[in-house]
């Protein structure tokens, strides 16, 4: 089964609506899961921050944790998962955020990058958020699907553990 057609089943099986935040990947991982059938009513919106400026600028992300810990980092991309379920007012209850960016424009040439990850939970009025860093490395476009691919399959693993620990 494909990557984003699992993730919204697993959306719709629990009444879960998605709320994201993209960085390198433009965009794809809204688009990935848009393509599926019965998708719009699991996926409430999205925001592309593709520049260190509109990074900085998001909802939620403090101009401090940035001077402190650096855009690409755990600490601003769960900023930016929290910020991104305030964003919604109340119609998402789970979002991703995955933040990171590319060093060139060249597809030809293997390069090395370090990628946040955070997703933020909202269960019974409380904020749960994890964050991880890989380092990915590659062409620009296999980089972008695994970055993809990596934040999309975290997202129910993040849900199920917060579940968990609830219940």
């Amino acid at each position: 089964m494909n990557i984003s057609k699992q993730i919204v089943g697993y959306l719709k099986s629990r009444s879960l609506v998605l709320t994201s935040v993209e960085t390198c990947t433009a965009g794809a991982i809204g688009v990935m899961l848009a393509e599926q059938g019965g998708a719009s009513g699991c996926l409430d919106g999205g925001c592309v921050a593709h520049s260190q400026a509109a990074l900085a600028a998001l909802p939620g992300v403090n101009a401090q944790t940035v001077e402190r810990c650096g855009l690409v980092s755990e600490a601003i991309a769960r900023e930016a998962a929290e910020g991104a379920l305030a964003r919604s007012a109340g119609r998402a209850s789970v979002a991703l955020a995955s933040i990171g960016l590319l060093a060139h424009e060249d597809d030809e040439r293997s390069s090395a990058v370090t990628h946040c990850f955070a997703w933020a939970f909202i269960e019974e009025g409380r904020v749960h958020s994890a964050g991880e860093t890989v380092c990915f490395s590659g062409r620009r476009n296999e980089i972008r699907r695994s970055v993809a691919r990596r934040a999309l399959l975290g997202l129910p693993r993040f849900v199920d553990s917060v579940l968990a620990r609830e219940h």
